[in-house]
């Protein structure tokens, strides 16, 4: 029992916790709204009334944080801090890793490299040799010597030719050698250098494995003194910030795996749904009512019922189109090409009640492409929209009229 009415209170304030006073100056004064009955008629609200409507909404959402927060003890929390920790050091060692691999990769190609740049040279070095010494053994004989034994002018003209071909030949030998030298002594340095990193990333590893093995020893032993109810929670909690990392590597491989060869049109993009609707969790750092601590947004809320449409804010393709287990429930995902600089811009829809498009669609601005709803993680019909520069969230407002 006590484990469900969390896990309500949980759900709960995720939406509702996060209406705040922005939501007056987001409004024009003479702005309304409207409301779905619950027998799906549809009320336009005063100005007061929505006002009161929110800070009812907003006092018994901080009555259940309070409850939440009471729930979540400090050894949870720590935990979780800790875990937030071992993930951390654990990134950063996986990045070494693959730093250091990656190095060790470009060391060996560069090895080979110098070989093979040592072998022509060593090659070519010993044919010039082999001429200087050939020339040594036949004593005082010069190339003006051969030219003045020349029995007839087509000889002396032959021999003229041979001869000069052979000087060019020396010439551009030791010409060759000197720049082989040079690229030998170039790579010889890349190599050094690239062996000398290679032994400070090792150093950063056996550092980053220390660090990691010690967080996790101390992790474990917090984990261990948990009493039953806090494991059940703390499980839950673990369970949920899986579920986050599964949500943000798919929509990072969708990303990353849209091809489409697209230029993003520029200029502002379109409010996703109604313009009745408003913001009612912004984008940033709030206080996560499921973890008890503090984490990111990474789109903006916004509110309004059940089967509003929500529209495409740009044109584009749809790459993703299906029901999300992570939290965001019903998602459409767009991609809109690159911009100006290169960059890759794409929206993302979440919580819908309805699908309308499929993936591969092409779709202009203000085309439908769901309803709004409550589906994933949510407490009542709204839409979650986010805006990824090659695949990294920002605040969607940079992308969005002022208005």
């Amino acid at each position: 029992m006590r484990n469900r009415i969390i896990s309500t209170a949980l759900v709960i304030i995720i939406s509702a916790f996060t209406l705040s006073s922005s939501l007056y100056f987001v409004m024009a004064e003479d702005n309304v709204i409207t409301n779905a009955s619950e027998n799906n008629n549809v009320n336009t609200l005063s100005l007061n009334e929505q006002k009161e409507q929110v800070e009812e909404e907003l006092q018994k959402a901080q009555e259940q944080l309070s409850y939440v927060q009471g729930e979540l003890s400090e050894a949870v929390i720590q935990i979780q801090e800790l875990d937030d920790r071992v993930r951390k050091y654990q990134e950063k060692l996986d990045e070494v890793n693959s730093k250091y691999q990656e190095l060790q990769e470009k060391v060996k190609k560069t090895e080979e490299e110098l070989n093979i740049a040592q072998t022509e040279y060593d090659k070519k070095m010993n044919l010039l040799q082999d001429r200087l010494v050939a020339i040594y053994k036949n004593g005082e004989t010069s190339y003006l010597d051969v030219l003045l034994n020349s029995k007839s002018i087509i000889d002396f003209v032959s021999k003229y030719y041979v001869v000069q071909k052979i000087v060019e030949y020396d010439a551009k030998s030791i010409e060759t050698l000197a720049q082989k030298k040079q690229e030998i002594e170039k790579i010889n340095n890349q190599l050094q250098e690239d062996k000398a990193n290679m032994k400070l990333m090792k150093v950063e590893a056996e550092k980053q494995t220390i660090v990691l093995t010690n967080t996790k020893t101390v992790h474990e032993n917090y984990k261990n003194s948990l009493s039953e109810s806090e494991k059940q929670i703390n499980a839950e909690i673990e369970t949920y910030k899986k579920q986050q990392e599964e949500l943000e590597n798919l929509i990072r491989y969708t990303i990353d795996g849209s091809t489409y060869e697209l230029k993003y049109s520029g200029g502002e993009m379109i409010w996703p749904t109604l313009e009745s609707s408003y913001i009612t969790s912004p984008y940033g750092s709030r206080l996560h009512p499921i973890q008890g601590v503090v984490k990111n947004h990474d789109g903006i809320d916004i509110g309004g019922n059940t089967g509003d449409p929500v529209y495409s804010a740009a044109d584009g393709i749809v790459i993703y189109s299906s029901f999300n287990t992570g939290g965001y429930g019903n998602m459409v995902m767009i991609d809109h090409g690159l911009n100006s600089e290169g960059v890759k811009i794409v929206t993302l829809y979440a919580h819908g009640n309805k699908l309308l498009k499929n993936v591969g669609d092409t779709v202009k601005k203000g085309d439908i492409i769901m309803e709004m709803g409550s589906t994933g993680n949510s407490t009542g019909p709204h839409v979650h929209f986010e805006v990824r520069e090659n695949g990294t969230h920002v605040d969607p407002k940079k992308y969005l009229s002022a208005n």
